[in-house]
């Protein structure tokens, strides 16, 4: 015992030295860190959370809050440097826009683009000093901030139903709903379209949007029946769902339908939605239906009792389209039930169909309007199916030009056998280019086409020009002269009779008029660099207030309002990124008669490795064409 009390009083300085030493440690140790000269503290991510999903390509800012809790003020000659991880197509660095002193806070931002790869993905920054010393957050001062989002796999938009309102037919149980909407008759239901109708929860959507009120009854109804479109796997239908800011008493049942050619209708997906101060996001996947051709997409708000108060909103419906789907030999997926056609067998063989050249009507021939003509493509049987005399070439899309439903074909073809077939076609009354689209049909009902995966309708492409003829009982091609810089013809000039408006085209264009309500005319360019096409997209959509454009995805960076011969235009640029592709636009909208008339230009560039295009050079052209834009009589 007296040993071990000996070792405890022969241990004690010891003790009381080490705990001498840590009492004094500790606080210099608090008082170095306190004055560490760079130490920075996250305080909050501005913009773009943990998380955020972007498309392929998509460009966006990234804002870090931070606070200087070191002792020297950041001057302008600190940066914002890369660290690890992915870039993002950011820079190296970003000088500080600003001193910051001990205490105080700054908002640091760095320009990026999402991968084009799906995926998940996380950059880490740190701080510069004016030395090219690094620091960052956390207890050591030198942990990086980063950016983390998603890229989600890439769509585009394949169909607009906000732009196109009035291309779909409006029904209560009784009747037609008129569209335009009409104030007389507005107890049937109505639909209007918003360029920024008011969510659930008070706040503004930001983006267009329709407001569909049903027949004010109880049970009340209204469904919009959109025009024929395909379905292909890998679609969705997407949009923010809700109720109407305000309307308090609003209880529906919202239904996304399909019609088939014979009128009857399916139910795809319904949600019930009562004013609760929120709204939902749907992506609804079209899989079910996938490999349909020519069904209608139906939108339906039915009353859950009394329709008083019920205001139901779509904001930014659409079908979007995975871009880098690759087609494959149609298996028809699970169908909502009922099924509306039965299942068949497999075929023992093939149709398959290979086009091999226009015996008549080359592409681009140009007719005067209300011209006959035949237009006569040969094929190639690349299947292994014998077409019988009960085959025939069906109209498919596009312009029908007053031909038939369908041809039958004129004699049996054995695989790897020609031959010509051919339509009886009329040139339209209005100038522009057409498009008719036709393909194949098996006596089974079954339509196969050209191309790689045998599902491609062949067509036929003309312009219209010039004095109608007297009769249409011959042909009459006519022989379009060589660009020059001369004036433009009178041929080269976009009518639009409905909405009354003309604009000249540019040498070296051309026109498709897909209907009264979308055309397009493609504008030439200077090849050699990364601008892939140049176009003009001319949309018109009925009953838009604002009237602005609503051909593209991002919000417009700037906008102004400019008088060209005598009419008003608010003008608005902009830029959408997809994949490593580029769209620069602008767009001149104005309205008249309540239609919204917007001329959107487009400048497409892909990321490929060649040179830069100049973008000045090649938007002149959009001022020039916009000074030819007239009002017609």
């Amino acid at each position: 015992m007296i040993m071990k009390n000996g070792s405890l009083r022969a241990l004690s300085p010891i003790l009381v030295l080490v705990l001498l030493i840590l009492s004094i440690g500790a606080p210099s140790q608090r008082v170095a860190a306190q004055s560490t000269c760079d130490w920075a503290q996250f305080v909050a991510d501005v913009t773009v959370p943990d998380g955020t999903n972007f498309s392929a390509g998509a460009t966006f800012a990234k804002t870090w809050r931070l606070k200087n809790i070191g002792s020297c003020t950041w001057t302008t000659g600190y940066s914002l440097v890369f660290s690890s991880g992915e870039k993002m197509g950011g820079p190296d660095s970003v000088p500080l826009p600003s001193s910051v002193a001990p205490g105080q806070t700054v908002d640091v931002t760095v320009n990026l683009t999402a991968p084009s790869t799906p995926g998940s993905y996380r950059g880490f920054w740190q701080l510069k000093n004016a030395a090219g010393a690094l620091f960052g957050i956390g207890t050591t001062a030198a942990k990086p901030f980063w950016v983390s989002i998603n890229v989600l796999r890439p769509f585009v938009t394949a169909y607009d139903f906000t732009a196109d309102i009035c291309s779909a037919t409006w029904h209560y149980d009784g009747g037609p709903i008129p569209c335009p909407y009409n104030e007389a008759k507005k107890q049937y239901g109505y639909v209007l379209k918003f360029d920024n109708p008011t969510l659930e929860d008070g706040t503004s959507a930001g983006r267009p949007g329709l407001l569909t009120v049903p027949q004010d009854k109880y049970g009340g109804v209204i469904r919009g029946v959109y025009p024929d479109m395909d379905i292909f796997p890998g679609d969705h239908f997407q949009a923010t769902i809700g109720c109407e800011g305000g309307a308090v008493g609003c209880y529906v049942t919202y239904r996304l339908e399909y019609m088939t050619a014979n009128r009857q209708v399916y139910t795809i997906w319904k949600f019930n939605e009562k004013y609760d101060g929120r709204y939902v996001n749907i992506d609804v996947d079209l899989s079910s239906i996938a490999w349909r051709k020519k069904i209608s997409l139906v939108l339906m708000i039915s009353a859950n009792g009394s329709a008083t108060g019920d205001r139901a909103l779509w904001v930014q419906p659409r079908l979007v389209r995975q871009v880098d789907t690759v087609p494959i030999t149609p298996t028809p997926g699970p169908s909502p039930t009922p099924i509306p056609y039965p299942t068949t067998p497999p075929d023992k063989c093939t149709d398959r169909a290979k086009f091999v050249a226009d015996v008549t009507i080359p592409d681009w021939t140009t007719f005067a309007p209300g011209t006959a003509f035949t237009k006569t493509w040969r094929l190639s049987n690349a299947g292994t199916c014998t077409w019988t005399t009960d085959y025939s070439l069906i109209f498919y899309n596009g312009n029908k030009m007053n031909g038939p439903d369908s041809v039958l074909i004129p004699a049996s073809v054995a695989p790897g056998q020609t031959v010509d077939l051919s339509v009886n076609l009329t040139a339209p009354a209005t100038s522009g280019s057409y498009l008719s689209f036709w393909i194949l049909k098996n006596p089974k009902g079954k339509t196969f086409g050209v191309g790689s995966q045998y599902d491609t309708p062949i067509f036929a492409a003309i312009k219209v020009a010039g004095t109608p003829v007297a009769t249409a009982t011959s042909q009459s091609v006519l022989v379009v002269p060589t660009p020059t810089s001369t004036p433009i013809p009178p041929s080269n000039v976009y009518s639009n009779s409905k909405y009354g408006f003309t604009f000249t085209l540019p040498e070296n264009s051309s026109s498709t008029v897909f209907s009264d309500n979308r055309a397009r005319v493609s504008l030439p360019f200077t090849s050699g660099t990364n601008l892939t096409e140049k176009y003009l997209d001319v949309v018109v959509v009925d009953v838009l207030s604002p009237c602005r454009t609503t051909s593209f995805t991002n919000p417009a960076a700037s906008s102004s309002n400019v008088a060209i011969n005598g009419i008003d235009f608010l003008v608005e640029t902009g830029t959408d990124s997809a994949l490593g592709n580029t769209f620069d636009w602008k767009a001149y909208s104005t309205t008249r008669n309540n239609a919204c008339i917007s001329m959107n230009f487009v400048l497409h560039s892909a990321n490929n490795g060649a040179s830069p295009f100049d973008k000045a050079a090649e938007s002149s052209v959009f001022d020039a064409l916009m000074s030819s834009f007239r009002w017609m009589p």
